[in-house]
């Protein structure tokens, strides 16, 4: 299997962040729920209740009140379907919309739609902003590298296809995906590196331990909280293999094009979903 190839089949598996795949739809499920139990408390909505005795049907308008990529219209329309919601839809997930831009129509009981405004909202909003700062970080690399999230998630795989609305890919979807060996696991007295059919990645603190591990032959390996430059030397020195190479560690939007450069082929950023800046999106009854 190319390099290309490989990279394709374990750090970007998009395909299965879709809600056609039971592990995506049952997380997706459990966060919208949580969402109206925190919300509503088994109580309800009581200001609309209280204000609004009926529930005529109206129309709301869902819009981006800033420039960016669109993401969560799936699992958006998926949880609106639960309410019996009509929804019209103006954009598609993964593309980029501008300030004031229409995204979804809806049209049902104004109590069902005021119930759910914030679930739904808080949803576009933030998978909407990884998807918008993933792709900010795709166009510097020029295809050079794939830019990956970390498993620093608040919501699990919803994050992480996120990530991949924004050109991005998704690394281990868990840890039953593939082996990652890591700091804690070296430190143990008698680790041995094992033999397995799984694809095998192993974390690199030092240059010492890069040049020990290739001669180990894994899938990957991981420079940890190396500089750019100190990459390069080392890529260079390693020459050409198999072994594909990745950056993680203190990288930010502003040294990015320095790992860009650097011969690595995945970028893993923890930045893309633990301090992500939510896209600023509105619901307005008409």
């Amino acid at each position: 299997m190319k390099k290309s190839q490989t990279i394709k089949k374990y750090f970007n598996q998009k395909e299965k962040l879709t809600l056609k795949n039971s592990k995506y739809l049952r997380q997706v499920k459990r966060l919208t729920e949580d969402f109206l139990i925190e919300d509503l408390e088994y109580i309800g909505d009581i200001t609309t209740d209280t204000v609004i005795k009926e529930n005529p049907k109206t129309i709301a308008i869902i819009k981006s009140k800033q420039n960016g990529i669109i993401a969560g219209i799936e699992e958006t329309k998926w949880f609106l379907s639960k309410y019996k919601i009509h929804v019209t839809t103006y954009k598609k997930d993964g593309v980029a919309i501008k300030k004031n831009e229409n995204i979804l129509k809806l049209n049902g009981g104004i109590k069902d739609i005021l119930k759910i405004e914030r679930a739904i909202l808080n949803l576009m909003q933030r998978m909407s902003g990884i998807a918008t700062e993933t792709s900010r970080l795709v166009a510097l690399a020029k295809n050079k590298v794939l830019i990956c999230p970390t498993r620093k998630t608040q919501w699990g795989l919803v994050d992480k296809r996120a990530v991949t609305l924004g050109g991005g890919g998704t690394h281990r979807l868990g840890l039953y995906d593939w082996i990652l060996i890591k700091d804690n696991h070296l430190k143990i007295s008698n680790f041995q590196f094992p033999i397995s059919n799984y694809f095998t990645e192993i974390e690199a603190k030092t240059k010492k331990q890069i040049l020990q591990f290739t001669k180990l032959s894994p899938d990957a390996i991981m420079f940890d909280n190396f500089k750019p430059k100190e990459i390069k030397k080392i890529v260079k020195q390693i020459g050409k293999t198999n072994i594909i190479f990745e950056a993680s560690g203190g990288i930010t939007k502003k040294n990015i094009v320095g790992y860009i450069k650097s011969g690595v082929n995945i970028i893993s950023l923890g930045s893309l979903t633990h301090s992500v800046k939510s896209l600023d999106i509105s619901l307005d009854i008409l």
